[in-house]
């Protein structure tokens, strides 16, 4: 019990930072000495028939000890219950062959070459994600975040990809073969978790007749940045800001969101239409959770299905993701 604690108390904090140059290769981590240091490579994929999956590898010295690995997968499937396999492992268990472009933690692998392999078995279960495209970094505008002498940076691995995806449940007696759209990112961080960002909202259209992506971070100060949209095909291009409201009575776990986002030819907006699911670690602590409070805030995560609309645009669909602090 003790070990599981100290795992999520690790992981929630790099939750909180929802994602410094790198001089090596891309899957090479760039480790920091900081107290406040976390890493990760992040995955989301949005499937042909509804189910949302997402995976991290993450490396930190966020939590008690330093250097931890962890690898860890959200599969949420229509109708069944979602499944949220982790392992969180020594500094002697993970690390980057450069010889095959790979990082490995734990018994998770991540490999990109002609192409980009994630494979994750967990909890008795396997996971296998393969984008068709390779890691390429494009850092967007403004995807840096300097506070005092800390800083956060954010780098796009893989803005759009068509997948192909192996998931076997714990327990079952076959494999399923599924496709749809992927998408992936990098961040590095020495930031205090908790000062982080006030609110972030992502839009992440994977599959179907139009791609895009917007991301946009609140901060503490009321100023906005990074706030972009890139479309398929084309380059991230710089927005202003964008406003966030709860649409429910705010006392029910089935949240609903809009953000209206400046953008050209007038506002857009973003509005939720169904909640996949409500991540809430440090509530999920009870009173262990407000020993880090201070440190790490209480983030909470909310991945919805959703619509993005823009004046002269027809309406696309995807994943929205709202996080911020609910303490």
């Amino acid at each position: 019990m003790r070990h599981e604690r100290l795992f999520r108390l690790t992981w929630l904090a790099l939750l909180a930072l929802p994602l410094l140059a790198w001089a090596g290769p891309v899957l090479e981590p760039s480790f920091s000495s900081s107290d406040n240091y976390g890493e990760t490579y992040s995955f989301t994929v949005d499937l042909e028939d509804g189910t949302f999956l997402s995976a991290q590898f993450s490396v930190t010295n966020v939590g008690p000890g330093s250097r931890h690995g962890i690898c860890r997968a959200t599969v949420v499937r229509p109708g069944r219950k979602t499944w949220a396999p982790s392992t969180r492992v020594g500094g002697g268990d993970w690390g980057y062959d450069k010889a095959t472009n790979t990082l490995k933690v734990g018994a998770c692998t991540l490999h990109t070459g002609n192409g980009t392999h994630v494979t994750l078995p967990l909890d008795g279960g396997l996971i296998r994600i393969v984008f068709e495209e390779p890691l390429t970094p494009k850092t967007p505008p403004n995807a840096e975040v300097e506070l005092g002498n800390t800083r956060y940076i954010h780098q796009v691995l893989v803005p759009f990809s068509a997948v192909k995806v192996t998931l076997q449940l714990p327990g079952a007696t076959a494999p399923l073969m599924l496709t749809g759209g992927g998408y992936s990112d990098h961040s590095h961080s020495t930031v205090v978790p908790a000062k982080l960002a006030r609110s972030w909202v992502r839009f992440r259209s994977l599959r179907g007749p139009e791609n895009l992506l917007l991301l946009g971070r609140e901060g503490h100060d009321g100023e906005y940045g990074p706030v972009y949209l890139w479309s398929v095909g084309g380059e991230p291009r710089n927005l202003e800001s964008f406003e966030l409201r709860r649409l429910d009575d705010g006392k029910t776990k089935a949240a609903q969101w809009e953000a209206e986002v400046s953008g050209e030819g007038g506002p857009w907006m973003l509005r939720s239409t169904s909640l996949l699911l409500r991540s809430a670690p440090v509530q999920d602590l009870g009173v262990l959770g407000s020993l880090v409070k201070s440190v790490v805030g209480s983030p909470v995560t909310y991945v919805m299905r959703a619509v993005l609309e823009r004046p002269g645009h027809p309406a696309v669909e995807g994943l929205m993701e709202v996080t911020l602090d609910e303490g």
